[in-house]
């Protein structure tokens, strides 16, 4: 105030303090650093080239603590931070990409790391606390986590094309007792795995894999080119193109279920942004 007003009373007067008062602070704060800051006069006050110098650092460092007080305030509400999301092919083609364009428009300044990792993977990194959010496929282990169910899927038959089954509105599970299937390796997925092998098991028989793959689209292709025939969630049939045919699977004992996981203890701003935006959506 006093650089500003180069005079001590109108100075004191917009400080509401008495000028003696004022006068003593700045003497104090002359004596604490070891300089001069202000020639002073009974007619005039300047700033000496030392005062200058303190004067611009001060109000630098007076906005860098208000710049700080703004960005804890937005880091609590959740509108700066980062946030770590897990996700499996299914959120791919279903969620996420709704949830993530409208979190990123609400919240631009949240820095997005996106993961694709298998349902156990996710479970593991959630415990581990090396991502915030997970989507993925129950039934997982709850222990410490909460989960929001989103979808439920039956599954339907992917076919080549001129297949013999083709004949037919739904397939009964017996009816591919000697097929040659393509399925999701049990490792990166043992719901989906096991889940295919029940199929089997319930209608009589031992399935015979002859190809194991993680994406869709891979197993999808490999029975285009006729080496077998797979299982896809029906809600993903938009994916299988014209080089295909999907035929729904009668009394099918499974579905496909998927769910967003996180820790209950969690209290991330980012996160609780992120769950408003998917509860609101889903």
């Amino acid at each position: 105030m006093v650089a500003e007003e180069l005079h001590f009373g109108r100075a004191a007067d917009r400080l509401h303090i008495t000028q003696p008062a004022l006068s003593k602070q700045i003497a104090k704060l002359e004596k604490e650093i070891g300089v001069v800051l202000l020639n002073r006069t009974k007619r005039t006050v300047q700033l000496t080239s030392a005062g200058q110098v303190l004067l611009e650092r001060a109000k630098q460092l007076l906005f860098q603590a208000d710049t700080a007080v703004q960005l804890a305030r937005r880091a609590a509400h959740g509108e700066i931070g980062h946030l770590t999301i897990g996700f499996t092919e299914t959120a791919t083609h279903t969620v996420l990409p709704k949830l993530v364009q409208v979190f990123r428009r609400t919240h631009p300044h949240v820095e997005l790391t996106m993961l694709e990792l298998s349902t156990e993977a996710q479970v593991a990194a959630l415990n581990e606390d090396t991502i915030d959010l997970a989507f993925l496929h129950p039934p997982i282990d709850q222990r410490g986590l909460d989960l929001h169910p989103i979808l439920e899927a039956n599954f339907v038959v992917v076919l080549p094309p001129q297949h013999s089954l083709l004949q037919y509105e739904k397939i009964v599970p017996e009816a591919l007792t000697n097929e040659s299937f393509i399925i999701h390796p049990r490792k990166e997925g043992p719901m989906l795995y096991d889940g295919f092998i029940q199929i089997c098991q319930a209608a009589g028989f031992q399935p015979k894999i002859v190809k194991e793959s993680v994406s869709l689209q891979m197993r999808i292709c490999l029975v285009a080119a006729g080496l077998g025939i797979t299982f896809a969630p029906e809600n993903l049939q938009f994916l299988v193109g014209d080089e295909v045919v999907c035929k729904p699977l009668e009394n099918c004992p499974i579905c496909l279920k998927f769910a967003a996981t996180w820790r209950r203890n969690s209290a991330s701003p980012t996160l609780r942004e992120f769950l408003k935006i998917m509860q609101e959506q889903f």
